[in-house]
């Protein structure tokens, strides 16, 4: 029987047996307007943690903006990044901040054209720790009007990055060449903190449409996992490594043999300790919906089965981040009862699951956008998006203290 905590509206109180409270949750005031959305959050290498988001203004101006978490555990005052009046905003392909050495490296989505989902994905680099930024650059070669986005990022080492976007470059070719099937691909490419590319690469001919990516380093090298689509319409989460300088086949993390004929906007997560890796994604295969998670021991080599969490009527749109136990902590959206949330549940190795935390009241609507969360010394810092009275959008943070959850 799963037991659910549920959160007041400040900080959640639970109380130990000589009735002393201590505090699993604290809420604190995130450094945004009314207007702010898609916001992300960062760890560098060195424990600070940087939070990035979106506001918009009048005549469709939008601003890339950055924060940093003090010691005291309050938001530093914002920084610029980027500024622009014919991005493309959408509630799930959203900016991120990336961190390498003493550079940080962002990214946002500009429209190419006036179709829809012509845009293209734009990087941009700090080298004196997000106070100017770099003019940006595509890092996608093509030229072509067609979608570029879905981005993950991580450091290689000190002075360079990958970047892993979905691609539709093929959708233009097609309509020059018969023989070329129209499909999302899946591409990377290695800068340095100059912006200077070093290698591209094509991971995935077919991927599905519009599901997030995302990337890791393990001992062995960078892991990135993403939603594959077969001919036949099955679209399970695949991943690839670069291992010796070659990236590997993709392979499948899991057969769930979810058949869908269309994209569910909904992307797996990952995270990595020295060898050990987890990662989450939603899926409804035999029209069960369901959030999984899976773990390896050797860099992403082998997974064990997979460990089916949540509640009643998981929407997915989930997060995971490893613990200093190499248990691992998930969040995901949830339906409970009628009611949209945020929930959070620690999973051990051995399939052993915690108590579920309901963080926050959402919305499942796409303005509601997707839960972040990093970890540091076991304290997970949280931000997503509420949405308010009038669907104003404002953005939420909090502290999680994962040892308190059992």
């Amino acid at each position: 029987m799963k037991y659910q905590i549920l959160l007041s509206a400040f900080t959640l109180i639970l109380f130990s047996c000589n009735k002393e409270p201590v505090n699993v949750v604290t809420y604190i005031p995130a450094p945004i307007g009314l207007n702010g959305s898609e916001s992300s959050l960062h760890k560098a290498d060195d424990g600070s943690i940087y939070i990035s988001w979106i506001e918009t203004g009048e005549n469709d101006s939008s601003e890339l903006l950055l924060s940093k978490l003090n010691n005291d555990n309050t938001w530093s005052e914002s920084q610029t990044i980027a500024t622009g009046d014919n991005w493309f905003l959408n509630w799930a392909d959203f900016p991120s901040v990336v961190s390498f050495g003493n550079n940080l490296a962002a990214h946002y989505l500009e429209k190419s054209a006036s179709d829809t989902y012509a845009y293209d994905v734009k990087l941009t680099i700090s080298n004196d720790d997000g106070n100017s930024w770099r003019a940006a650059i595509t890092p996608h070669t093509d030229s072509t009007n067609t979608e570029h986005g879905f981005v993950s990022k991580v450091a290689l080492d000190d002075n360079s990055f990958l970047s892993i976007w979905l691609d539709g470059r093929q959708m233009a070719y097609a309509e020059q060449d018969s023989t070329i099937a129209k499909q999302m691909t899946l591409r990377g490419a290695i800068f340095d903190s100059q912006g200077n590319v070093k290698n591209e690469y094509l991971l995935d001919d077919r991927v599905c449409d519009c599901c997030q990516t995302d990337v890791a380093m393990t001992e062995e090298g960078p892991i990135v996992i993403y939603r594959d689509r077969s001919d036949t319409e099955i679209r399970d989460v695949y991943y690839v490594k670069l291992v010796d300088g070659l990236w590997t086949e993709p392979k499948a993390i899991y057969n769930d043999n979810w058949e869908i004929k269309g994209c569910p906007v909904n992307g797996p997560a990952i995270s990595t300790k020295a060898n050990s890796v987890a990662i989450a994604w939603f899926t409804v295969a035999n029209n069960l919906p369901s959030v999984k998670v899976v773990f390896s021991n050797n860099n992403g080599e082998t997974f064990n089965e997979p460990i089916e969490i949540g509640d009643v009527t998981p929407l997915g749109r989930v997060d995971v981040e490893m613990l200093e136990d190499n248990s691992a902590l998930v969040s995901w959206m949830d339906t409970v009862e009628g009611r949209t949330s945020i929930q959070l549940q620690r999973v051990a190795k051995n399939g052993k699951l915690s108590n579920i935390i309901t963080l926050a009241e959402s919305s499942e609507s796409r303005s509601s956008g997707f839960p972040r969360m990093v970890v540091k010394d076991n304290l997970a810092y949280i931000t997503w998006t509420k949405v308010n009275e009038g669907n104003k959008l404002s953005i939420e943070t909090a502290i999680v203290n994962t040892d308190l959850i059992e």
